[in-house]
């Protein structure tokens, strides 16, 4: 096999040298990888630090139904501040990474104001909250120019019977959700809490604040 070969001179290949050293710059530092979004990368940006969930203080019963409302209506109007600053920047966001918003929401909730409950039961109530979320999502991304954006509020109708114990608090009480007014019309009622109901719900101490062990909501009647 031939063996193709060069010849430099001395001051040839010097010449060759300083023009490499010259000409050798360090490369640009690779840009940094942009944090994969938790919606996919189909999707804005999400990260966990947005995913704030409205905790449960520990108080009286009287203090507890107001935060038990509060935190209810935090997940129910949950990312669409988030929304409110995709819209303006003036691109449309998917529906499904609204969906993929209100699921991580429900994930981000059921894990901070609730005890562990993995039954069929607990999760299907976890995904009728994720699609209240999801309906008040869709509802901002679909708001336009001087439009109401977020969701509404829950209300205090009438505290029935509340009570604490060294085993927890418990509560009973009637409440509303209020809409925005101008929100679109639900056709099921936000899921019958857009009507007067009837709350149950069990709180116990951990890491400082309150979580939920049981929770009921029925049909609440005389008003």
């Amino acid at each position: 096999m031939a063996v193709l070969s060069r010849k430099f001179s001395t001051a040839a290949l010097a010449l060759v040298l300083v023009n490499a050293v010259a000409g050798c710059t360090p490369p640009p530092p690779a840009p940094s990888p942009s944090p994969t979004s938790l919606l996919g990368a189909d999707c804005p940006e999400l990260v966990p630090e947005d995913l704030a969930v409205e905790r449960i203080p520990q108080g009286t019963p009287e203090e507890s139904i107001a935060h038990v409302l509060k935190s209810y209506g935090s997940w129910m109007n949950a990312g669409t501040e988030l929304v409110d600053g995709w819209n303006g920047a003036g691109s449309k966001v998917a529906d499904g990474c609204l969906d993929r918003l209100a699921e991580q929401f429900r994930i981000a909730y059921s894990e901070t104001i609730f005890t562990t409950h993995a039954d069929a039961a607990w999760q299907d109530y976890y995904a009728g909250q994720e699609k209240l979320t999801a309906q008040t999502l869709h509802n901002a991304a679909e708001a336009g120019p001087g439009e109401p954006a977020a969701g509404g509020e829950f209300e205090l109708l009438k505290e029935i019977d509340s009570s604490a114990t060294d085993s927890g608090t418990f509560l009973k009480f009637d409440a509303i959700y209020r809409p925005v007014a101008g929100m679109p019309a639900d056709p099921h009622d936000w899921d019958g809490l857009a009507k007067p109901t009837r709350w149950y719900v069990e709180l116990v101490p951990f890491d400082g604040y309150f979580i939920i062990n049981y929770v009921e909501q029925t049909a609440a009647s005389g008003y």
